[in-house]
């Protein structure tokens, strides 16, 4: 038999990004006010998909597929051996970046036209571009501000990982000194020496670089603004040492640069280079976790969309989508997708009050919900990502392990936000570092907004056993909140079980808020948002992050010891005792 004979499998069609997007567009309705909604973003939005369907679509699967169009190629060298370091990226990886460039992605939050709902009208080197561009807005000079001027579309990185330290980095080797010692301001030249070990965006135009200038430890390290080559493309004392070779997002250039004389620009005062930074790490990890949740979402619709062509049982007038068995599996990505959507966006409006209101008008309690909820948001939307898109390849069958199908790409591309911008354990010790010196100022803010949330669906009888298991988690919460003391090193099984533990009960509340709305409002869509909350409280991941949480509170000392030396030999195993000749 020839291939063109026999039973030809209808190929999946893929709806638009927006309009099959129901969870999304109710979220957004509920979180704008209406005359933008209806008359500013949806028109936008529609106008938007129909490049996505299109020209974005196909450009993204040139880059991602085409063995030619994968990886960058580094020419370090020219004819005459002259280091020339010039960085080859594929036709659709550029065409990509103009797209960003022509939508004015990076520029909508700045413009400020919808005030605080701007970082809910809107990749890696986007998200470094904008967090780059917020730094700027708060500390850098008019001078710098000018310098990077926004029309001429610069593309940015950031140069903070090293060797000795990876995520730590108050053990950063690179060095800065001034160029002119005698007096020393924002905005001062340096000259920077050193190695950074990893740097997405190696084809941007300028980068944020952290850089030692005083002594050890984070106190020490101070920003700068570099540009990579000057007007006439002589590169500024970087040097590419080499290409990464990456698990995934492949057609991204990533490489270990080596800096010998660039001269950078202090951004900020002079030793405050992390405090400085905390604003492209605020957005980078925002973008991250809604990387994720886009990366679910693809997952779903080709998921979906193979359930709805294809034929079961021998029978072509039944389809994948009417088996039961099969819907309630992508029932729980759907579910997972639904909660991740809710806490990303909800911590994204956060950050938007934070940029277009004034400080006195950003309430204080926002603002420590927004601290909080960030490095949660970002490791709880990777965590749960990555473990549905292998369960939404599965519910293709053989179909979904073609790399055709994209689920390769989404799996790989998907398991850098668990690493890229903190590991899950470096967030879950962020959030530590959030509760603790404020002796649980933090969590009492975000205790004090959920109890308003419970308070508003007091009504909604069919939500009462979700009410009694949310009010008894965040009692749960408080009590793991008193575990941590300003300065002292927290037990070590707290900190992921509590980030875990709060990242189930945010998103539960914001669901929670959604299904209140709906009711308030009559919509169609009640009684399904109220069964998505109910659903997601019962679900039995977040049970035993319950659990876990609970254990870790009723171990003692000795308990707590016990159980790291067990994990300690099971792991790396026993301890031979020791000769004593």
């Amino acid at each position: 038999m020839l291939v063109h004979e026999g039973f030809q499998q209808t190929p999946l069609a893929l709806p638009l990004p927006w309009s099959s997007d129901e969870p999304l567009q109710r979220l957004l309705e509920r979180l704008l006010p209406a005359p933008l909604f209806r008359h500013e973003l949806v028109p936008e939005i529609e106008k938007f998909e129909q490049r996505i369907a299109g020209p974005i679509r196909e450009l993204a699967a040139i880059a991602d597929t085409l063995p030619a169009s994968i990886e960058p190629v580094l020419i370090q060298y020219d004819q005459f051996g002259r280091r020339v370091d010039k960085l080859h990226t594929s036709e659709s990886w550029r065409k990509l970046k103009g797209i960003a460039a022509e939508e004015g992605l990076v520029a909508i939050p700045f413009e400020r036209k919808e005030g605080e709902f701007a970082r809910l009208h809107v990749g890696c080197p986007i998200s470094m571009t904008d967090g780059c561009a917020r730094v700027l807005e708060l500390a850098g000079t008019e001078e710098l501000k000018q310098h990077t001027d926004p029309d001429k579309a610069y593309t940015a990185g950031q140069w903070m990982t090293e060797r000795p330290g990876g995520s730590d980095v108050s053990l950063t080797e690179t060095v800065a000194r001034p160029v002119d010692p005698g007096h020393i301001a924002p905005g001062d030249a340096f000259v920077l020496d050193g190695f950074k070990w990893f740097s997405s965006a190696t084809d941007g135009d300028v980068a944020l670089a952290l850089a030692r200038t005083g002594g050890k430890g984070s106190k020490g390290l101070s920003l700068f603004l570099v540009k990579l080559r000057d007007d006439e493309g002589k590169t500024n004392g970087i040097h590419v040492h080499r290409m990464k070779k990456k698990f995934g997002t492949r057609a991204l250039p990533t490489a270990e640069l080596s800096i010998s004389g660039a001269v950078g620009h202090l951004v900020g005062p002079l030793g405050a280079g992390v405090k400085t930074i905390t604003s492209v790490l605020n957005i980078t990890r925002l973008y991250s976790a809604i990387s994720c949740t886009s990366s679910l979402r693809r997952g779903l619709l080709l998921a979906k969309s193979f359930a709805s062509v294809r034929h079961i049982a021998g029978n072509f007038d039944s389809l994948l989508r009417d088996n039961a068995m099969h819907t309630s599996a992508l029932a729980q990505s759907e579910l997972t997708h639904r909660a991740v959507l809710q806490l990303t966006f909800s911590t994204a409006l956060l950050l938007g009050r934070s940029e277009a209101l004034a400080p006195e008008q950003f309430a204080e309690s926002d603002k420590w919900r927004l601290r909080l909820l960030t490095p949660v948001a970002k490791a709880f939307a990777a965590e749960l990502t990555t473990s549905e898109l292998p369960r939404l390849m599965e519910a293709l069958g053989g179909q979904g392990y073609m790399q055709e199908n994209e689920f390769g790409r989404l799996i790989a591309d998907s398991n850098v936000e668990r690493i890229w911008e903190g590991t899950t354990s470096v967030l879950a010790l962020d959030v530590v570092r959030v509760i603790a010196p404020s002796k649980g100022a933090a969590v009492k803010h975000f205790s004090s907004w959920a109890r308003c949330v419970l308070s508003s669906a007091r009504n909604l009888t069919s939500l009462s056993p979700a009410l009694s298991i949310l009010t008894a988690r965040l009692d749960l919460l408080s009590r793991a909140t008193q575990r941590l003391s300003p300065g002292a090193q927290p037990p070590p099984h707290l900190p992921r079980a509590l980030l875990f533990h709060l990242g189930y009960l945010a998103s539960s509340l914001h669901l929670l808020e959604q299904a209140a709305w709906s009711a308030h409002g009559g919509r169609s869509e009640a009684e399904l948002d109220a069964w998505v909350v109910q659903r997601w409280v019962d679900d039995g991941r977040a049970a035993e992050t319950e659990r876990e949480l609970e254990r870790v509170l009723r171990a003692c000392d000795d308990e707590r010891s016990k159980r790291c030396e067990m994990e300690k030999a099971m792991v790396y195993g026993a301890e031979k005792p020791k000769s004593k000749l």
